[in-house]
């Protein structure tokens, strides 16, 4: 089964690439390629927004991602008021999907220098886990940091340019319900 990225992306293409012929596809080089990938890939981000949470059908698991925008200022660990806001409806989730544990996991993009986004990580993830738990008593909720270890889009172009839509994908949280 596709994971997440990997459907939004296969949504954008095809709706970008539906009004083309599939003749005018075969006469692109690889650079032609690229440059359309790039250029759907902010739709593709406008998508992923829309998509609350992933659910494998048959799997123990669901994700619910969260953009770090969303819940701190850039570079803080420190919950916003809307941050609580939007935690507010995951609790909701929570509480109707009865997991048996939850997994809070925190992620940065590759600004600043490895041991500083891995300490970023690891704060994120215990904001939320401390937020949660706080409503959630009695839940067994663990927090993880994996820095900008597991990037789900690149932080910088092909031709090395910085890259601030993949950046923001891979400034989140992700909260994982465990069955």
């Amino acid at each position: 089964m596709p994971d997440r990225r990997a459907l939004a992306a296969l949504v954008a293409l095809l709706a970008w690439s539906a009004p083309h012929a599939a003749a005018q596809v075969d006469e692109l080089d690889a650079d032609e390629v690229e440059a359309r990938i790039l250029d759907v890939e902010p739709r593709i981000l406008d998508v992923e927004a829309r998509i609350v949470d992933v659910v494998v059908p048959g799997a123990d698991r669901t994700e619910i991602p969260i953009g770090a925008d969303v819940l701190f200022a850039f570079g803080s660990a420190d919950l916003t008021p809307e941050a609580r806001q939007q935690l507010a409806g995951v609790v909701d989730r929570i509480r109707a999907d009865g997991p048996s544990t939850v997994r809070v996991e925190g992620h940065t993009d590759s600004v600043g220098d490895d041991a500083t986004n891995q300490v970023l990580s690891e704060r994120r993830a215990a904001a939320v886990q401390a937020e949660l738990a706080g409503q959630l008593p009695g839940l067994a909720i663990e927090a993880v940091g994996f820095g900008e270890t597991q990037p789900v889009a690149p932080n910088e172009l092909p031709n090395g340019e910085d890259h601030p839509g993949g950046r923001q994908q891979n400034r989140r949280v992700t909260i994982v319900l465990v069955r």
